[in-house]
């Protein structure tokens, strides 16, 4: 192995052990049932100087916002082998400014869906995701329990409404939802975990609150029946200082 090659083994190890997630964790975070699809990259055989930028693309979904300090995209990025700067010069058509806070994602807090669509958006210091169109990314602060699996009350989370990117939702996205009542007078806005049991599709919570363990069943395209709607793919968690 050269030691380019070894280096990168290295670096790619301690991000892993650092993000405090296994392999197998890794590989459902970008979008794979098993471990095996990523291993390769992963082992001390893998000879390449640099990872594949589709490898990289996936990644920049798994660990960013993990682990103690919390691992960066420029860490990331700095895996990729020459072919990543396609994915990098899409940065200059992207806001210089930060993406948009628009609100909070609470479960159990319902408000007067006025308030959500008048709602004062604030900068953050979070940068787009160049992946996805920027017009499709805004930031949402986590309040309370209902998320502390993966994200803390203050917590920050970068959503994309995959309808405007024109993306798919996969199993075992974590996903920001809204869900009405009072004839839509009053929404509730939460995250899920989305995934698929007995044929349905079913939203899983990530929170170890004996408060939050409903599970809500979604029924996709129902768009004008379903009190329960999928607003957005949450890309990342960042975790504030």
């Amino acid at each position: 192995m050269t030691e380019p090659a070894r280096t990168l083994h290295s670096k790619l190890q301690k991000l892993k052990e650092r993000s405090g997630l296994s392999l197998r964790a890794i590989a459902r975070e970008m979008g794979y049932s098993q471990a095996s699809s990523i291993q390769r990259y992963f082992s001390a055989d893998y000879g390449e100087n640099g990872l594949p930028a589709n490898f990289i693309s996936k990644l920049l979904s798994a660990l960013p916002g993990k682990g103690d300090p919390a691992i960066t995209r420029d860490e990331i990025l700095a895996l990729a082998d020459g072919s990543v700067a396609e994915i990098q010069r899409k940065t200059t058509s992207l806001p210089k400014t930060g993406v948009p806070v628009v609100g909070e994602v609470a479960a159990g807090l319902w408000m007067e869906a006025a308030l959500f669509e008048t709602e004062n958006a604030e900068e953050s210091t979070i940068s787009y995701d160049v992946r996805f169109p920027a017009q499709a990314q805004y930031v949402v602060k986590v309040r309370g329990e209902s998320l502390n699996r993966i994200a803390a009350n203050g917590d920050l989370l970068l959503c994309v409404d995959y309808l405007a990117a024109g993306i798919e939702l996969k199993e075992n996205d974590l996903v920001l939802v809204e869900r009405s009542r009072d004839n839509g007078m009053t929404i509730e806005r939460t995250a899920k975990r989305l995934v698929s049991l007995n044929g349905k599709s079913e939203l899983m919570p990530e929170s170890d609150d004996p408060r939050f363990q409903e599970t809500i069943v979604y029924q996709e395209g129902d768009f004008d029946h379903t009190e329960v709607k999928i607003k957005a793919k949450v890309v990342m968690v960042f975790k504030p200082l």
